[in-house]
């Protein structure tokens, strides 16, 4: 399989955040996706809170998103730790 680009994964995260069935719309915050060496790591919240920047409007329980480049899936992380600790746990576990 060839490499997906950044438009294709960026695409796929939003397609999966637009079927978490939430009532706010989502939308992803370019400015805080990370590159990493398999792919990149995309952050989302709702589009009110990227609108006004009010804590009130922001989106609870929104675990990053990794997305490979080489093959295309999407891997859901956690909230429970900064998000280097899941970028290298996937790093470790990448097969």
């Amino acid at each position: 399989m060839q490499n997906i680009t950044l438009n294709d994964a960026h695409t796929l995260a939003e397609e999966f955040i637009s079927k978490l069935g939430l009532d706010e719309e989502l939308v992803v915050l370019d400015d805080e996706t990370l590159t990493e060496d398999f792919g990149w790591v995309f952050f989302y919240n709702t589009k009110k809170f990227q609108e006004t920047g009010d804590f009130r409007d922001m989106v609870g329980g929104n675990a990053p998103i990794i997305i490979d480049k080489e093959s295309g899936r999407l891997t859901v992380t956690g909230t429970a730790h900064e998000v280097n600790h899941y970028i290298e746990e996937y790093r470790a576990n990448r097969t």
